[in-house]
């Protein structure tokens, strides 16, 4: 949180500035889709300028990818409960090969859409 309020309080400087109407749409859409406000666009676009890395996460992905992080929290929690279930001998030799595989294949997802770089939410 400090650095919010320093990144803030570096931000002493107020511009205005005339842009004409397409260029207020187009601005307004990307920020839409950003999930930001103009004011953050503009200094994006000068960090960019600039050549510093700016994060360009839409905010539908970003979500998506918190969403996904939760989901493998839970997944880890239900392997935990079943590694501890197996060591005290809850589940068969069958049961054991088929969560094993199960594992595998949630690996194999995660893999595979990390390969993919889908951030748009379109291979969860």
């Amino acid at each position: 949180m400090e650095n919010k309020t320093l990144s803030c309080e570096s931000r002493k400087i107020h511009k205005n500035f005339r842009i004409r109407e397409d260029q207020v749409l187009h601005m307004e859409g990307q920020c839409k889709i950003y999930g930001i406000n103009s004011s953050e666009y503009i200094r994006r676009l000068i960090d960019t300028d600039m050549g510093k890395a700016t994060p360009d996460q839409t905010k539908e992905a970003f979500l998506v990818h918190k969403q996904m992080v939760y989901e493998i929290n839970r997944i880890g929690n239900n392997i935990n409960q079943i590694v501890k279930n197996v060591n005290m001998h809850y589940y068969t030799d069958y049961e054991k090969k088929k969560l094993f595989a199960l594992m595998n294949k949630i690996i194999e997802l995660y893999e595979r859409r990390e390969k993919d770089g889908a951030t748009d939410g379109s291979n969860v």
